[in-house]
């Protein structure tokens, strides 16, 4: 059991720790333009704060909390995922007993409903955790560690029914780790992996492909047919940069401009709207823990927002927007 405990302190180590990556000079920073906001991001946190963020002022502010069973839990990013109505995540708490709940928040009533998940009987494991989520129509699918804290344990991919929380094994399983975000299209999950490739499962005949040429993380939808992704940067902590997956021919295309940015969380999915793929990002020339950045991949540029706080958690993640 050290061992596992080892993997997973040092897996928190790699992947909670705020990084900067370095950035070239050329990007744009519009944060002292005074521009007005078009819309609000909706952004939570691996702590279950949630915020809004202007998305051409860069101001923040805190609309809420998801409430926990345990204070010292903390979030997977990869879990966060949010409807028009409901934000829902994933709680694992490990002592003393594997417990898996689903957070339930109402944008509207600012409640959270804790729902305890209990897991299909035939996945064994000593230490179960659910830490990954996208949506499957009206319902989720999620990711299955059997041993959260064992290197390379069996992973499932389950669906949890949103009506009655009854979870059910899809029979598909694989054993990357290192799941960063995961989207559904059509009848194919595409699932980014921090070094572990890219992995797309056909639900249809439950297959799965890993293409290790693609590493990242940030999947968000453009079309049917792309994905964006901050594609990992090697040799960099944390280190990635904007870039577009063809989903015909399973090619990607580098828009960066040799930018890269620094991710302080890697796990968690991202959006894409008005033509831009948004990300929250480190900036370390701007003087800013946190800043936004808007990529136009027609037209090749990126853009930079400085987020106005130095002390608000920066392990967020975009869910939505607002009005």
């Amino acid at each position: 059991m050290k061992n596992t405990k080892l993997y997973y302190v040092l897996l928190l180590l790699t992947f909670f720790t705020f990084s900067c990556g370095d950035s070239d000079s050329g990007i744009t920073d519009e944060t002292n333009n005074q521009i007005p906001d078009d819309y609000n991001l909706l952004v939570a946190s691996d702590l279950g704060e949630i915020f809004q963020i202007g998305n051409n002022t860069g101001n923040i502010k805190n609309i809420g909390q998801i409430k926990k069973e345990s204070s010292s839990s903390i979030l997977s990013t990869s879990s966060l995922i949010a409807s028009e109505d409901k934000i829902y995540a994933i709680e694992y708490i490990y002592n003393p007993t594997p417990t898996n709940n689903l957070l339930i928040f109402d944008k509207q009533k600012s409640t959270t409903q804790i729902v305890p998940l209990t897991l299909p009987s035939n996945i064994s494991g000593f230490e179960r955790h659910l830490y990954a989520l996208a949506w499957n129509n009206n319902d989720l699918i999620g990711v299955l560690a059997e041993n959260a804290l064992e290197k390379k344990s069996a992973k499932h991919l389950v669906t949890i029914n949103l009506q009655d929380h009854s979870i059910t094994d899809l029979g598909i399983t694989f054993t990357e780790d290192l799941i960063t975000s995961m989207k559904k299209i059509n009848s194919k999950l595409y699932l980014s992996t921090w070094g572990e490739g890219f992995l797309i499962v056909d639900l249809t005949n439950n297959s799965v492909t890993n293409l290790n040429s693609i590493n990242g993380s940030r999947l968000a939808l453009i079309n049917d047919s792309e994905m964006a992704i901050m594609q990992v940067v090697p040799n960099i902590l944390n280190g990635a940069k904007p870039e577009i997956i063809n989903l015909t021919n399973l090619t990607i295309s580098d828009n960066s401009k040799e930018e890269h940015y620094g991710l302080a969380a890697v796990f968690g999915n991202s959006i894409y709207k008005n033509e831009e793929y948004l990300n929250l990002v480190a900036v370390p020339n701007l003087n800013s823990n946190l800043a936004l950045l808007k990529t136009n991949f027609k037209t090749n540029k990126n853009t930079i927002v400085k987020i106005k706080s130095t002390s608000v958690n920066i392990n967020l993640i975009i869910l939505d927007t607002t009005n």
